[in-house]
């Protein structure tokens, strides 16, 4: 969810079951050169559209890498 999500959920809280009140999602990806980019920039990407405040970060070994994944969030973003 969103903060409009727990925003909800903290107003129906003790009326109806709810799974939990969550803040924004956070996720770290560490990758060698061995890990494909276009997963890594779908497990960020899976993190980053839930909310304008996650957070998802990288940690890999090379820049070339980061560079590889930084393309390839581009082209998953332009579809």
């Amino acid at each position: 969810g969103n903060m409009f999500v727990t925003a909800a959920k903290s107003l129906v809280a003790g009326r109806v079951a709810i799974d939990m009140l969550a803040g924004p999602s956070e996720c770290l990806v560490i990758a060698d050169d061995t890990a494909s980019p276009a997963v890594v920039a779908a497990d960020l990407l899976a993190q980053a559209e839930h909310d304008p405040s996650a957070l998802p970060a990288l940690v890999c070994m090379s820049d070339e890498f980061a560079d590889r994944v930084d393309a390839e969030l581009e082209a998953q973003l332009a579809v």
